[in-house]
């Protein structure tokens, strides 16, 4: 999947305008890369979002010439307006290892549940794991057909993992579990896409170096 952004002096007052006209500022930065502050066209971005998650690589064409790999590490929204108004992307090399979250996909259908007699308790929505770059996985698929009976469980160890994907939790925390209707009164984590996203160039992940921050203020 490939992106184009150019690259752009820091916004001050201006980014509101930039918005207005489609666009949406971002920035990318990486171990051992000078954050870059871009612009993006922000339509083109929603569509390739929607394919690449934060999970495939994208790759990032600067002024129609350099082209890096990046994966879209946080996005920022506002709550008076529909989609992003900010974009993080951090820069990676293939060669080297990173930490990344995968998302728990539910698949199938728990006998239990489809009868109306249970409920699926997701306490676990998604998993940090390390690999490369090129080995990311886009999800975990959790098949919850064979959970056929109320109280059966799923647990980190009965995941399948891919060749060269090393997971950073605990094997026996919980992914998914059928429980009594009752028992659902248990409140779930929230899950890692829904936190509060943090101001532009935040490192999302140990290691990783922050990106500058912009001021943006009303024109």
């Amino acid at each position: 999947m490939q992106l184009k952004a150019s690259a752009r002096q820091p916004l001050g007052k201006r980014s509101r305008r930039m918005l207005r006209e489609g666009k949406l500022p971002a920035i990318v930065y990486g171990h051992n890369t000078e954050a870059t502050p871009i612009t993006l066209d922000r339509l083109e971005f929603q569509k390739v979002f929607v394919k690449s998650g934060r999970t495939h690589l994208v790759d990032l064409v600067l002024d129609g010439g350099r082209t890096a790999k990046v994966l879209v590490r946080e996005i920022q929204t506002h709550p008076r307006q529909l989609g992003p108004i900010h974009v993080d992307f951090y820069q990676v090399n293939l060669q080297e290892k990173i930490e990344v979250e995968v998302p728990v996909r539910l698949t199938g259908e728990s006998a239990p549940v489809k009868r109306g007699d249970a409920d699926i308790l997701q306490p676990l929505h998604a998993i940090r794991v390390e690999c490369l770059p090129s080995d990311i996985p886009a999800s975990f698929e959790v098949d919850i057909t064979p959970l056929e009976e109320i109280e059966m469980e799923l647990r980190v160890a009965d995941l399948t993992v891919p060749k060269g994907v090393s997971l950073l939790v605990d094997a026996e925390e919980l992914v998914v579990k059928i429980v009594h209707k009752r028992e659902l009164k248990v409140e779930e984590e929230i899950p890692a896409a829904e936190a509060v996203v943090p101001a532009e160039g935040e490192a999302a992940a140990e290691g990783e170096a922050p990106a500058e921050a912009e001021t943006e203020t009303e024109e």
